[in-house]
């Protein structure tokens, strides 16, 4: 009884040695796959990492060349986004974006750069 107590025993430390590196080594690989959306939303509920922060981004300018289309908004603190779609697409009037405040983009070089990328 004693013997199979003790081989018991003996595989059951196995196990549990082989079970604690197996997730060791899953903990450590955080590049994809589920770990790495736990670990996120877990730094975020603790509060370490802050969440992507949003403005309301009203439309500056609307521009149709060559058959496409670029709809350019702008939002708090010169925060500018640019939507390229097919002429004729909807624009809508205002939608949230992200907040980069203080962008070195301006309404009228992404019209620029759109008609400069359209010509080539």
């Amino acid at each position: 009884m004693t013997r199979y107590l003790r081989n018991f025993c003996l595989g059951f430390a196995c196990l549990c040695i082989t079970l604690f590196v197996s997730i060791a080594a899953q903990a450590g690989d955080e590049k994809s796959g589920f770990g790495l959306g736990m670990k996120l939303m877990q730094d975020l509920w603790r509060g370490v990492t802050e969440p992507e922060r949003k403005t309301t981004c009203r439309l500056a300018t609307k521009r149709v060349y060559k058959g496409e289309q670029i709809c350019v908004y702008t939002g708090a603190n010169r925060t500018v986004l640019g939507i390229y779609n097919s002429a004729g697409d909807y624009c809508a009037t205002a939608m949230d974006c992200r907040y980069e405040p203080d962008s070195d983009k301006t309404v009228g070089q992404l019209v620029q750069d759109f008609i400069d990328a359209a010509d080539e």
